[in-house]
């Protein structure tokens, strides 16, 4: 009998560190299990954590934080000599003001599509993979890369949403692993990821860049680079 893995891995010093494995392709294909994750900020793991993470064969963490929040709460893999740490900040600054939180979204695909192709080329790199892609609350700014991600994999829009909106879902219920008390991830805080909000950014990715094979490649990424990072993220269903 096959065990499917657990989507959500409650670890300590997270809310909402999950697997994007298991997702059926429009080709045939799903997403390979323990080879993508998303998180919320990974800077209060324990060391306990983080053998876990590192005993599931975590090769990269791709930080989306901004350089002061780096500096503010650093992730605890820096430095590690096991797994490889990556800074790249998705945004160069706050459009929500002004956009909202939908508009930001659409917003990372208008002008910060160099930084999602530097997302890719990281996760093509020797040893890219297994990797965890994560920002503060692992929402917005993880939310949009991943949505990306699963666009090229061919992952349909209905489960690419579902997948985004399941983070208020692990926000709204009391924390399945210990938060520090001064965490601001306490079990009062509200997160909120309306489903419409990510289908109107996948909406907008297609009609205006052409899907997320369309925007990489305008970044430079070939097609041989694009096919092995599908092939990096999916397998054959069985």
């Amino acid at each position: 009998m096959i065990t499917t893995p657990a989507r959500h891995l409650p670890l300590e010093g997270t809310r909402n560190l999950r697997d994007v494995g298991g997702y059926a392709t429009t080709d045939g294909r799903r997403t390979r299990w323990r080879t993508l994750l998303r998180s919320d900020e990974l800077t209060r793991l324990p060391r306990r954590a983080q053998l876990e993470l590192e005993e599931l064969g975590l090769r990269q963490v791709i930080d989306l934080r901004w350089p002061e929040e780096l500096v503010r709460a650093p992730n605890v893999f820096v430095g590690s000599e096991r797994v490889r740490y990556t800074s790249i900040p998705l945004l160069k600054d706050d459009p929500t003001p002004h956009a909202g939180l939908a508009g930001m979204y659409l917003h990372v695909f208008d002008a910060r599509a160099q930084q999602l192709a530097d997302v890719a080329r990281a996760l093509l790199a020797e040893d890219g993979v297994p990797a965890v892609i994560g920002c503060a609350a692992g929402k917005d700014r993880t939310g949009v890369t991943i949505a990306l991600l699963l666009d090229l994999a061919r992952v349909p829009t209905d489960t690419i949403v579902q997948d985004y909106a399941m983070s208020a879902g692990y926000f709204a219920r009391p924390a399945m692993a210990r938060i520090d008390p001064d965490d601001w991830r306490h079990d009062d805080l509200v997160v909120d990821s309306p489903p419409e909000f990510m289908a109107s950014a996948l909406t907008h990715l297609d009609r205006e860049h052409g899907g997320a094979r369309a925007l990489l490649a305008r970044q430079g990424l070939t097609d041989a680079e694009l096919d092995r990072l599908v092939e990096l993220l999916t397998e054959e269903a069985s």
